[in-house]
This record gives structure tokens, sequence and C-alpha cells, in this order.
């Protein structure tokens, strides 16, 4: 079989149903003969960061490997900043990236988009994905394609796959029918024996839940895990969505200590379980005493540690569901710590035009993905409760939200809101011009305080948060799309109501905020995190 034609193959394997790239004359052959085919759809933005934004909420979306292909050196490298993110916040990609020919390389002149050397891209991708595969030997490109994209699956990781200019001409062999590895029984029986003597020991535990617990399908596992033995569960900021947040155990989201209910659960708990949990210092190192390490476990895929053990091939899924198994009596009822109800603003700020919006959405019948960006749109979006939620919660890589938005329609065929700043949306709103192309029809809040609040918020004495009024409405409709300008949360509803009836088209809402409207949420998280890096800092 000719090379692309394994390559669709294992695809369809995969349940990759959409891709996304970006064309280059290393990867032009690809592109005809994947045009040629016209098996999956592929999606082409403008910018190499803006694709792999798009592939990376495809793959967040649906919970499998998504797809990006781009060209040597100067595409692939330009993307490394998104692929990085995709590698720390868990996300499987598959990039494949352009590389010369054989002969362009025994040439010995320096090809153009070379780096350093002609192998510099798989060597700067080898810090940000978890393996590398070159398709240079035709007798193995059907097993090397398997293997790049069952590590993807596996490991939940961006993968490398390097395709020669001229390997579209290779013919090779399809892999042996995929299946999934058999967990160790022996190894599973002996973590279940030591997990449930460790509970049987517990008075009160919490369950600190991270997106990990999605990413390795085990959600219904953990909930009913939670259900049967009557423990309470709160998620990281990550990991928001991730479950149900009506469950009746569910305490909440835990990003700092003004998280009351969650912070007084970990805080009076004798044993923190802690599942699929990236741990990062955005939610620990400013709260390192509510983890003592004697009232820990960490759960994570294919590593966990108890005692002087630690097992490494146990996957979430097949953990959880055998402690589902056991015969754990339930833990006394906790009472969860309830909240002070709060009256909404009335004035336009960030917190109370999410508010507006969530109330809005849960009015309605149909599932609306909700993407945000990062910065003060980020904090703002905890007065949401969508049912699907995508946020790059971490690794912070502003510029996400707005492609992001082409790679959740493209595989849910949901419209989706997104939320975005002017800083972020600076360097990927002209992205929305590709809406037409496609008939997607994203409704996108910005928030236009006209500075990087998320900067000033860390650093008040900087001179160079200040933005000017880019008129981002106008900019808009110059796109294609509806643009309104709103400055009261009336306006805003009603320009919402508009936005959600009219679905032939992108709508942007520019909403206008003061330097007043910041949430409290990100005051307190930058002081937070000010903190603890000033006590780290300071010596003793």
């Amino acid at each position: 079989m000719l090379l692309v034609d394994v390559l669709l193959h294992e695809f369809d394997v995969f349940e990759i149903k959409q891709l996304f790239g970006i064309p280059g004359d290393f990867v032009l052959p690809l592109f005809e003969q994947l045009q040629q085919r016209s098996t999956l759809p592929l999606y082409y933005l403008s910018h190499e960061p803006s694709a792999v934004f798009a592939a990376d909420a495809a793959a967040r979306i649906s919970n499998k490997p998504a797809v990006v292909i781009l060209t040597y050196g100067a595409g692939a490298l330009n993307a490394v900043n998104a692929v990085a993110q995709a590698y720390v916040e868990h996300v499987p990609l598959l990039v494949i990236a352009g590389f010369p020919s054989q002969a362009e390389i025994e040439r010995g002149l320096q090809i153009h988009h070379q780096a350093k050397t002609v192998d510099s891209q798989r060597d700067i991708y080898r810090e940000i994905t978890a393996s590398q595969f070159r398709l240079d030997n035709p007798a193995r490109a059907g097993e090397d394609i398997r293997a790049a994209l069952q590590t993807a699956k596996e490991q939940s990781r961006p993968v490398l796959l390097e395709i020669p200019r001229d390997a579209v001409q290779f013919t090779t062999s399809l892999a042996p029918v995929y299946q999934v590895a058999d967990v160790p029984q022996a190894e599973l029986d002996a973590a279940i024996t030591q997990l449930t003597a460790r509970l049987m020991q517990a008075k009160q535990p919490v369950i600190l839940a991270g997106v990990d617990v999605r990413r390795f399908d085990a959600v219904a596992e953990l909930e009913a895990l939670a259900s049967k033995l009557n423990i309470p569960f709160v998620s990281t900021l990550m990991g928001r969505a991730s479950f149900d947040q009506q469950h009746f155990l569910y305490g909440g989201i835990f990003l700092d200590k003004t998280d009351v209910r969650p912070a007084e659960l970990l805080k009076e708990a004798d044993l923190i379980i802690q599942v699929g949990v990236i741990k990062t210092d955005s939610n620990f190192a400013a709260h390192a005493e509510l983890f003592p390490p004697e009232k820990l476990i960490c759960i994570e895929q294919n590593q966990l540690n108890l005692g002087e053990t630690t097992y490494k091939q146990l996957g979430l899924q097949p953990l959880l569901a055998a402690l589902l198994n056991q015969a754990i009596p339930p833990f006394k009822s906790l009472i969860l710590p309830v909240l002070a109800a709060t009256e909404p603003e009335q004035r336009l700020t960030t917190s109370s035009l999410v508010q507006c919006l969530d109330k809005m959405l849960a009015e309605r019948n149909n599932t609306v993905p909700l993407i945000s960006d990062i910065g003060d749109c980020l904090f703002a979006s905890l007065h949401a409760k969508p049912s699907l939620m995508l946020a790059p919660a971490f690794y912070a890589s502003m510029g996400y939200a707005v492609p992001a938005a082409f790679g959740v329609q493209a595989v849910t065929g949901l419209r989706p809101v997104v939320l975005v700043g002017d800083g972020a949306f600076l360097m990927t709103g002209l992205e929305l011009g590709h809406c037409a192309r496609y008939g997607f029809a994203p409704i996108v809040i910005v928030f236009n305080n006209q500075r990087w609040d998320m900067i000033e918020a860390f650093s008040p004495g900087l001179n160079c948060t200040n933005l000017s009024n880019w008129k981002y409405a106008d900019l808009a409709r110059t796109m294609g799309g509806n643009g309104m300008q709103v400055s009261s949360l009336a306006d805003f509803n009603q320009a919402l109501a508009l936005a959600l009836a009219s679905d032939m088209r992108f709508s942007l809402i520019e909403v206008m905020l003061d330097s007043s409207s910041r949430t409290e949420r990100l005051n307190n998280f930058a002081a937070g995190f000010k903190a603890a890096t000033k006590e780290r800092l300071t010596p003793c």
C-alpha cells in the first residue's frame, strides 16, 4: 500500500475524523495525496500555533488523538510553543512534520528551513514530545505510524512523525491489528490490597481529581467510587468540567484558599487521594501545608507509589475499576460546607458578564461548549458551570481560544462560546477570517480593557501593559462576522441573544471594560503566587 493509504488506515483505527495543518513545500506532496483521496476534512489556518491549538482542542474535546500537519523547520519550529503546552497538559497530538528527501540531504548543501543541522527539528521536538519517528525506511513505515499513534493515545502526549518529501512514493505494509495491552493482574492485585488497607485506616478521606481522569477515560469509575464510598471529591482548575458538577459529592474547584469549600475539605481530611492530578505551581506552590506527605496518596496513569513499592504498569481506569469492586464500607456522611449566597453584580465586570452568560446558556436546551483563553477571562469563567469546557489552565499560552473554536466545532458540530481578552485576541483573532470557509459560527466574547491585565496583576509597576483600542467589533465585520460592542450588562444580554440566534456566521461581542473590572479571583491568585515566590526566594 502507498504510505498515504496506510496513514489513513491508521487514522481510522484511532478514530481520527479530521486533520489540521498549514501547507508548506516539504509537505505539499502529502497534502496533494490527502486531497485526492478526500477521506477526511482538512482544516487550514494561517499560523502554525493556531493550527496546533485547533488540533489540541479537537483532541481535548474528543478525548482522542488529533493530527496537525506542518512543513519542515519553518512550520514545525514555529509551532513549538503550542506543542509544548499540549505536552505539559497531557494532550494526545500527532504532529506530522515534513523532512528533506535523502537525495536532498546527499547534495551536501544546507537545506532551506534547516536550523543548526538537518536533524535540529527532531532534536528540538525531543524536549516536547513523548516520541519521535522518521519515515525514512519503507519496510517499517507502517509499524512506525502505528507506534506514533499508539504512543500519543496511550501516553496522552504529543508525538512527532517526520515524513520525508519523497516518502509519499513509498509502498509499505499495515501494522498488525491494534490491541490494548493487558493489565498485569498480579501487580493490580498487590496495589489494590495496599490501597484498600490504606482506605480502611482513614476516617475522613477526600479525593482531589485532575484532568488525567478524563484523559484516560476514568471519570465514570471515579464518580462511582466516590458515590459507593461516600467520599467527597474536588477538582483542580485544569480538571474542571471533567466531572458532573451536579454530583451530590462534588465539592467544587480548588485553586487557592479562597475556594472555601474545597480548601476546608482538604484541610480537614485525614487522607487525600490525588487521582490524575498534574501537580503544578498554580495549585500547590502556595498551599503546600494542605498536602503533607503522610496523608497523601498520588494515583497517576502508570505511576503509583505506595510506601516503598512503585507500580508503573497500572492505568487509572482499571485501577479505579478494581478498587470499586472491593468490600470497603462507606464513610460517614459529611455535611459539605455551605457557600454563602452572593448577589450578582449589577455593573459590568468580567465576573458579572460570565454570570449572565452562564444563566442565559443554562436556560437553553442545547449544549454549548465554552472555551476560555488565559488571563482574567479564565478566572471569570469559574462563574460558569458548562458541561463542555476547554482552557489551557497551566502552561498558559495566550491565543489558544479562538483557533480552539475551530477544533471544537470541527469535532462536535456545536457552536462554541469563546472568552478571550484583547491581548490574547491580538495574537490569533484574525483566524476568524477562516470561519466562512468552513461554515463555522463561534460566538467570541472579547474582554476589552485595553491592557494586558494578567501582566498588570502580577507586576503593577510595569509601564508596558497598556494596549490601544483596536475596535474589534469593526474588525469582525471586515472578516465577514457579526460585530457588536457593548458597555453594560443589558447591552450584553441583548447582543448575546442576537449572536445565539445568528448561526450562519461568527459573532464577536466586544465588551468595553474599565480598570476596576478585574476579578477578585485573579487578584487573590496573583497575591498568593507572589507571596509564595517571595518566600522561596528570601534567604534564611
